[in-house]
């Protein structure tokens, strides 16, 4: 009897010695650097001059600020994850009359960017990115 205890003792102590070794080894599951600083920006794809014909072709006016002749800056900030996606927007500014909300919708409906590179691989980065509305 003492012996079949002392299997069973050894064989459990095995068993959470490799359950432990497994657990370390593997990644903290949803925990995901998000750069700064890295070695290459994130960009739209094409470029400045591809983003500014983006804004060209859907930038709409806040109606209430067009009426009012209003000129403003929205201010956004962002993640471009590793996949190019555009993540958690929020505003820098609170210039109201309509402007944060359409810059928002932009910056939504721009698609996936050409993610930032840090050390060679494609990373997550946090983003600024000022749109200009100006009246012609």
């Amino acid at each position: 009897m003492k012996k079949v205890v002392l299997i069973l003792g050894v064989c459990f102590l095995v068993f959470n010695a490799n359950a432990q070794q497994k657990e370390n080894k593997s990644e903290p599951i949803g925990l995901d650097t998000i750069y700064s600083i890295v070695d290459t920006l994130p960009s739209f794809p094409g470029g400045d001059k591809a983003w500014k014909n983006f804004l060209k072709e859907n930038l709409k006016y806040p109606k209430k600020a067009w009426w009012e002749e209003l000129e403003a800056d929205a201010v956004l900030e962002f993640v471009v994850r590793k996949d190019g996606s555009i993540t958690d927007i929020s505003n820098l500014t609170v210039n109201g009359w309509g402007f944060e909300e359409e810059a928002v919708r932009l910056l939504k409906k721009s698609g996936k960017w050409i993610p930032a590179v840090k050390n060679g691989k494609k990373v997550n980065y946090h983003a600024k990115l000022t749109i200009p509305f100006r009246l012609k």
